[in-house]
């Protein structure tokens, strides 16, 4: 399976160690394509090390967060991965409230 090979890579074994360290620390992973990233966090996601903790994922808009938690859902067969988005209905707007949204967000 294409998971494994992730899974047995090198460089995604260095980002677990390194998220896995005693002092929580941020990582910037750029010029991953496709599906790659998925595929990266699922691979540090299943870690031994690093399985227990919580992972936060930015993305750059809530479509591509939307796809994002779908693939992850798809690869790790996980059901606590959650879609944090705006409680907005336009991000122009902050009056109107999207109340589904605002429930996901309470959710997460």
């Amino acid at each position: 399976m294409l998971l494994d090979r992730f899974q047995g890579d090198n460089r995604v074994k260095a980002i677990a160690e390194r998220i896995a360290m005693n002092k929580p620390m941020g990582l910037r992973i750029t010029n991953l394509l496709g599906s790659a990233p998925q595929f990266v966090l699922s691979a540090v996601y299943q870690h031994p090390k690093t399985a227990l903790l919580n992972h936060v994922v930015v993305v750059d808009s809530a479509e591509e967060a939307a796809y994002f938690q779908n693939t992850l859902e798809n690869l790790t067969n996980a059901l606590d991965i959650y879609y944090f988005p705006s409680s907005f209905k336009h991000y122009k707007n902050f009056r109107l409230l999207n109340s589904s949204h605002v429930m996901l967000r309470t959710e997460t």
